[in-house]
């Protein structure tokens, strides 16, 4: 969706469901980020990126994955996913379902759709909940292509099952559409900055990573 104007995080407000779901939030001045445990998020090196379209992640665990559907007018895409690390690229590949889910939620105006309880818990899936009626009450959803990139996963040495991540959302492609008339009702923002977000994930007793908490900083210079 659109960015808009002095968005605070949706770890701290009820009032910005849009803004950590979809909507692209920055074109204020209000730099904001939640203080996670263990997260860092400073750049790190990575291979050169490839675009990767967005698709239901298919790596082996205890359960069947959900399937996600994001419709015909918008997709994510996905570079710096591959490191050469089998656990970390699995720990990106639930990253990617972390972020399908949420599209689909906002997409859909359904929160009842598998794969969000599937890849988010704890604080992180209260606050995606607790949103979503002011979400729908907008009526906007988005149409376009965002671009999520700069993927970095630290696993948490003293804490077994854990780790903390963080990466860049990039909205300038994305443009807000009526939810019900399917019109454009703002164009997609071509000189947005890029928002880093960071938070914490932990491993289920079906294998999958799941988001636990996050937050993000709007125009981060690590992803400029």
């Amino acid at each position: 969706m659109k960015r808009r104007t002095g968005v605070p995080l949706l770890a701290a407000s009820a009032s910005m469901a849009t803004a950590l779901l979809l909507t692209s939030c920055g074109g204020g001045d209000d730099d904001e980020t939640d203080e996670i445990q263990g997260v860092e998020t400073g750049e790190e090196t990575t291979e050169e990126p490839t675009e990767e379209p967005s698709e239901t992640p298919t790596e082996e665990t205890g359960t069947e994955r959900p399937e996600i559907d994001l419709g015909e007018d918008y997709q994510n895409v996905y570079e710096d996913t591959t490191t050469g690390d089998p656990e970390i690229d699995a720990i990106i590949q639930d990253l990617r379902g972390f972020q399908d889910a949420q599209s689909e939620m906002v997409i859909s105006f359904e929160s009842d759709r598998p794969a969000l309880r599937y890849y988010i818990s704890g604080a992180a899936l209260d606050r995606t909940i607790r949103v979503f009626d002011d979400l729908v009450e907008g009526g906007r959803s988005s149409g376009g292509t965002a671009r999520l990139f700069r993927f970095n996963v630290t696993l948490l040495e003293d804490q077994e099952g854990a780790a903390t991540f963080s990466f860049c959302r990039d909205y300038t492609e994305v443009y807000t559409i009526d939810f019900d008339t399917r019109e454009v009702v703002e164009e997609a923002e071509s000189t947005a900055p890029a928002d880093l977000y960071s938070g914490r994930l932990e491993q289920n007793a079906d294998g999958v990573w799941q988001t636990v908490d996050y937050g993000f900083t709007n125009g981060a210079p690590e992803c400029q």
